[in-house]
């Protein structure tokens, strides 16, 4: 077997492992059985133990309800790329002759500075830079990939790119999550449901709605697609989760908010 095969079953095992693990470690600390965790996902607590045995997968929508119940974000899920020998110092490219006759005449601003290339690999690289074989990950169930293109988890936002396998989809069912959610394509095809509505994005095409929105995504062709998102956390946002069939024909964002609590008698 070659070494490619190899390097993507050790992938898979560190990311179906990151999922087991931070599903039971959230779990246990909140003193919460698989039957509780569950019920406040809307799944078997059969489905919960394949999940943390590693024998199933999440969908998306079961995803975020995991990590709105477990207290956590879904970067909890991701499973972090194994450490990576520097690389050898690249070599510059040419300078092409436009650059250097804009250098010639930039401002004295800019005069006598010299610019210093960071390092591929070093600490301070780390800080700002991701490199494509070294995104955070995690697989879910459909032949969906998630990749997180920051270097480390951010508080209010996601940025992922979403790598979807030929028809493909996100979830058997809408859901809704708090937040905004934005989009493009990159390659490929997605239809985007929202509630009753379908949008076909192609490359380039982009988008933007409210995740408490019923949604979900589907690749309809026969080829891999794929797209980048940004979504950005509400503090506060409807219950997450699969909803029910009634639910999905409300595409209002007014709709979306919870219902106030009863009054005590």
């Amino acid at each position: 077997m070659s070494a490619e095969p190899n390097d993507f079953n050790a992938l898979a095992e560190r990311q179906i492992e990151a999922i087991r693990h931070a599903m039971t470690e959230r779990r246990r600390e909140r003193s919460m059985s698989m039957s509780e965790l569950g019920r406040r996902v809307g799944v078997s607590p059969s489905m919960i133990s394949q999940i943390e045995r590693g024998q199933t997968l999440p969908s998306v929508g079961t995803l975020f309800a995991l990590a709105a119940a477990l207290g956590v974000t879904v970067d909890a899920f991701l499973a972090q790329p194994e450490p990576k020998e520097p690389d050898q110092p690249r070599e510059r490219p040419p300078i092409s002759p436009v650059v250097e006759a804009h250098a010639a005449t930039a401002g004295q601003s800019s005069a006598g500075r010299e610019l210093v290339e960071v390092p591929p690999g070093s600490a301070r690289e780390s800080m700002y830079v991701v490199r494509h074989d070294q995104r955070a990950s995690v697989p879910i169930r459909g032949g969906v990939t998630w990749e997180r293109l920051t270097p480390r988890s951010l508080e209010d936002v996601e940025f992922l790119e979403l790598d979807y396998a030929p028809h493909a989809e996100s979830d058997d069912e809408l859901y809704r999550h708090p937040g905004i959610e934005m989009l493009m394509v990159l390659e490929g095809r997605f239809e985007i449901h929202i509630g009753f509505e379908t949008y076909a994005l192609e490359a380039g095409d982009s988008m933007l709605f409210p995740s408490s929105l019923p949604h979900r995504y589907v690749n309809p062709t026969g080829e891999r697609s794929r797209a980048v998102t940004v979504i950005l956390r509400d503090a506060v946002g409807p219950t997450v989760g699969p909803i029910t069939a009634a639910e999905a024909d409300d595409t209002t964002p007014a709709a979306a908010e919870p219902a106030p609590p009863d009054k005590e008698e």
